[in-house]
């Protein structure tokens, strides 16, 4: 089945451009001129993406990210008027998946969605964690199927699918050093330019999430120069988890 993009932006020649754009590569789409009107269709319709203009008319575009993400994982990529690293940043930190400057590049925004829809999609393989779907790290459990984290509390850690692949990645490699270089690649593949406060920014939110959840502050370990360490040992549902 065709995978569905939502465009909210206040900019009828965008919304056009970007609906006939992308459905030469056979994804469906939709399109809001506001806030208002993407909640009304989001309840009525399911979507797999979400291409959000920050400056819409009558909510701020901030905003509605932080708004659908008390609800909602769905993959979100922002569109932002200014090429400024502190926009960029904010929209990270509160959610957002990406951002595309305008005016901007179709085959760059095509290759950003690609990139995020893969990974909302794609289940890693299991590398240094053990087999199964579940795995077992500071009392949270990992389930690859529903790709989904559970806190020690037993309730749903709530996981960008950008988080959800950062996460992964440590934790198949916990205890090692994964470098920038490496998660950057995993999760872009060299085909788009990401800063490295991009990164910053969604293993903050990763942290912060965790500690929420009852993990402690270094769970997630900052090794200057190189990269991020999970400092837990992994387990399996049913054994000891060593931490």
């Amino acid at each position: 089945m065709p995978e569905s993009i939502l465009i909210v932006d206040d900019d009828h020649q965008v919304t056009e451009f970007l609906e006939r754009f992308l459905s030469k590569y056979a994804y469906q789409t939709a399109s809001a001129g506001s806030a208002t009107q993407m909640s009304l269709l989001m309840e009525h319709r399911e979507f797999d993406l979400v291409v959000l203009d920050v400056g819409l008319p009558d909510i701020d575009g901030f905003q509605v990210v932080r708004d659908l993400r008390r609800v909602s994982s769905i993959p979100i990529i922002l569109l932002t008027v200014r090429d400024e690293v502190v926009d960029k940043i904010v929209g990270l930190e509160i959610g957002a998946d990406d951002y595309v400057a305008k005016p901007f590049e179709p085959r760059e925004l095509l290759a950003r969605i690609r990139s995020v829809l893969r990974r909302a999609s794609t289940k890693p393989e299991p590398q240094g964690a053990p087999q199964g779907p579940e795995t077992v790290f500071s009392g949270f459990r990992l389930d690859t199927d529903t790709r989904k984290i559970a806190a020690p509390s037993g309730t749903n850690v709530p996981l960008t699918s950008t988080e959800y692949s950062i996460l992964v990645a440590l934790v198949q490699r916990s205890g090692e050093v994964v470098g920038r270089d490496q998660l950057m690649d995993m999760l872009y593949g060299g085909s788009v330019h990401v800063t490295d406060r991009a990164l910053d920014a969604h293993i903050a939110r990763i942290r912060r999430k965790l500690v929420t959840a009852g993990a402690e502050p270094d769970l997630i370990k900052t090794v200057h120069g190189s990269g991020y360490a999970l400092a837990a040992k992994i387990g399996t549902p049913g054994v000891q988890d060593f931490t």
